[in-house]
């Protein structure tokens, strides 16, 4: 008899009114959202995908770098829209947010006083939509500190799926120095790297190392053709050093110049010769029974190399029972210099917030992040080339970081601050001016280029078709909400028409047909349009979108074609009819 229970559900996160979305109406001269009201998911206000309009192009023109202005969780309603049907490889590869912390603190840009409950659906709804502008090998990392980490967490195991996290990194960010301890307890002096991957089985990420002192078990010199090792000779390290300095020997030297620039010497020849310097290494007792073995053969040889070569052919070096382990193991390039390194822990102390103040030449006080930080994040896990992604830009170090590191780039913000901080700090990185942070690190001098977008309006106002928009806008915007991508046809766009193309089907389109002043699609206009997207595109399926009636008996109408009325087809995307 089978007594095993089959058990259902999942571990999942309640809070008030968690079935509904947020919408918040925006403040325009401060620049973020207030006064939020709890409004159904599917609300127009929440939920419509809206077009980005664009508003100058900085440096190259032909590049795709993006910074948008507005709110982010309608622009990203719109990016997901725009990534459909684009090649993996040109979807996003790593997102970084920063979000609001919500510790009830009211910052002078940005507002974070958000109640428990306002912040959990905040940030459920936008990661919802962020993990679908991943790359299925893509990877994201939020920033939060300890109010919310436990909460956040959950979070993005629900939506992520706990199977996909990939770990957490401790960030030490300030230091207790200088502050009075009003209240027993601890100083608060860490924030949280919550790093979660879109699926865990195709993610890759780089192994990340970090600058370590030279390591002074590191003490012998071989000296010999390294293509024979058996006539190595295994020096003293240091007597090599004292020699080549012009000393008789190392206490000499000490006597002479005195030991802490001795041994600034003696690093320095370490590096240089990183090849030759090794370490004996004891070998311990769960090595391997043929490494054991190899070990009694190297101590019955005193003084001489032995060779253990596996099936591969690589070689093992033991010396005396040792194994000979060279420093240039040891050394990688970091941050722009050969150093003796080591594998980086999940808790980092290395980075300073001091000094940051002025780093991108943007002042933006208790937000603003280390582009020491972006480098190692951006870098754990991405190529050149690849995209960049932050919804929460801030003060714009993201974009800033990416694009020095030859990443491509998006990064969204609602504020003032595009305007103030976030568009000249990226033009003063394109241009050059910019030589601060990470700059001299990877050789950072000037070039690239940028878009600037703002947010668009409702293609909807009234429960009607907003005529402040273009033709083009409003076709667009359109072409958004049923997922086709506005392509060009001259002759159609002389009639104030537009052509979209679906994201998925290759052969099925659409036309906006949004005219104020005409009252009818004649019979006439109907045929020319069929006739000529039959020649330009051999369509097989068409749809019309037009708020005019169509002069056609619906008998006479061809079978590829279907007619879309607007707005009532966008109204009823929201339950409005």
């Amino acid at each position: 008899m089978n007594n095993k229970r089959k058990y259902k559900g999942s571990l999942r996160l309640d809070w008030i009114n968690k079935d509904l979305s947020l919408y918040y109406e925006i403040d325009e001269k401060e620049g973020k959202g207030v006064r939020p009201v709890w409004v159904p998911k599917n609300d127009i206000r929440v939920a419509e995908p809206r077009i980005l309009k664009f508003v100058k192009s900085y440096g190259n023109t032909t590049s795709e770098n993006m910074l948008i202005k507005g709110d982010n969780l309608l622009v990203l309603r719109s990016l997901v829209e725009m990534f459909k049907g684009r090649p993996e490889k040109d979807k996003v590869k790593c997102i970084y947010i920063d979000p609001p912390y919500n510790t009830g603190n009211a910052f002078d840009k940005y507002d974070d006083n958000l109640q428990h409950s306002e912040w959990l659906t905040m940030m459920r709804d936008r990661l919802f939509l962020l993990r679908r502008l991943l790359r299925k090998d893509g990877a994201i990392i939020a920033q939060i500190d300890n109010q919310e980490f436990a909460y956040l967490k959950v979070l993005m195991d629900e939506i992520f799926g706990r199977n996909n996290y990939v770990d957490f990194v401790t960030l030490e960010t300030r230091t207790p120095s200088g502050y009075k301890v009003i209240n027993p307890g601890f100083f608060n002096a860490s924030e949280y790297l919550l790093i979660y991957a879109n699926d865990k089985k195709q993610f890759k990420y780089k192994t990340l190392y970090k600058e370590k002192e030279f390591e002074e078990h590191y003490n012998k010199y071989v000296e010999g053709n390294k293509n024979n090792p058996k006539a190595w000779k295994i020096l003293n390290l240091k007597d090599v050093v004292a020699l080549k300095l012009g000393f008789k020997n190392w206490k000499e030297g000490e006597k002479e110049i005195g030991k802490d620039a001795l041994m600034d010497e003696l690093r320095n020849f370490a590096l240089e010769n990183a090849k030759r310097v090794a370490a004996l290494e004891f070998v311990g007792r769960k090595a391997s029974q043929r490494i054991m073995n190899a070990k009694k053969e190297s101590l019955s040889k005193k003084e001489k190399v032995y060779i253990l070569k596996n099936g591969e052919g690589k070689e093992t070096y033991l010396f005396n029972g040792r194994e000979i382990v060279f420093y240039s193991k040891k050394i990688r390039e970091i941050d722009g210099d050969l150093v003796g390194s080591i594998i980086m822990s999940n808790i980092w102390t290395d980075i300073s917030w001091s000094g940051i103040g002025t780093e991108g030449g943007v002042e933006f006080k208790y937000s603003k992040k280390p582009e020491k930080l972006l480098k190692r994040v951006i870098e754990f896990c991405t190529n050149k080339g690849d995209l960049v992604f932050d919804s929460f830009a801030g003060s714009g170090t993201t974009g800033s970081v990416a694009h020095k590191m030859g990443r491509r780039w998006i990064i969204v913000e609602i504020g003032r601050q595009a305007d103030q901080l976030i568009l000249p700090r990226l033009q003063r990185v394109i241009t050059g001016r910019d030589q601060k942070g990470i700059s001299k690190e990877v050789k950072w001098e000037k070039g690239g280029g940028f878009k600037y977008y703002h947010l668009g309006e409702s293609v909807i106002y009234e429960k009607d078709m907003n005529w402040k928009l273009k033709a083009e806008e409003m076709a667009q915007a359109i072409f958004l909400h049923f997922q086709y991508k506005l392509i060009k046809s001259d002759w159609l766009e002389k009639n104030n028409m537009y052509l979209g193309k679906h994201h998925s089907a290759q052969y099925h389109f659409a036309l906006s047909c949004a005219i104020r002043e005409t009252k009818v699609i004649t019979e006439q206009l109907y045929e020319k349009i069929v006739k000529g997207l039959d020649k330009e595109k051999k369509f097989k399926h068409l749809t019309i979108f037009t708020n005019v009636a169509i002069a056609v008996p619906p008998e006479s109408l061809d079978d590829r074609v279907l007619v879309k009325k607007i707005p009532a087809a966008i109204l009823r995307e929201y339950n409005l009819v």
